[in-house]
């Protein structure tokens, strides 16, 4: 015979790894106001990868041009610069008041930057087979 927890104690259960999670964030992490991910390409197999992952979310998102901003929002403040052949650039903004500085020389580059929540800044520099994705939640 099974048995169901009820949803209350489903509830518990679920919340628990969070609460785990949160005590065991050192207290300032915890307040941090900007929470980022960022994944760069070590080596050239890497970048492979990446600037694959980059190029079918822009495939998803039906970007044909080699560089793309979008903005959700207010006061949001994007720049890319490129020089070369086979630059992507990737600019996403949701949120308010968000900067983003891209600049890509040399070929190959690939890199998103995506921007969540209230003030997150990012300036990414790359220069000749670089790729990576910076993903930020500020608040």
């Amino acid at each position: 015979m099974f048995s169901f927890a009820s949803k209350t104690t489903l509830a518990r259960l679920a919340a628990a790894p969070a609460l785990a999670l949160a005590l065991a964030i050192p207290a300032p992490i915890a307040d941090a106001k900007t929470l980022s991910l960022s994944i760069n390409a070590r080596n050239a197999d890497e970048a492979r990868a990446l600037n694959t992952a980059i190029t079918l979310y822009a495939i998803h998102r039906e970007i044909n041009a080699g560089a793309d901003v979008r903005q959700i929002g207010r006061n949001h403040a994007a720049r890319i610069a490129q020089s070369g052949d086979g630059n992507r650039g990737i600019i996403r903004q949701h949120g308010q008041n968000h900067s983003a500085n891209l600049t890509q020389q040399g070929g190959n580059n690939s890199q998103v930057i995506l921007q969540y929540g209230n003030g997150a800044h990012a300036d990414v520099h790359q220069s000749g087979g670089q790729s990576g994705i910076l993903i930020q939640y500020a608040r």
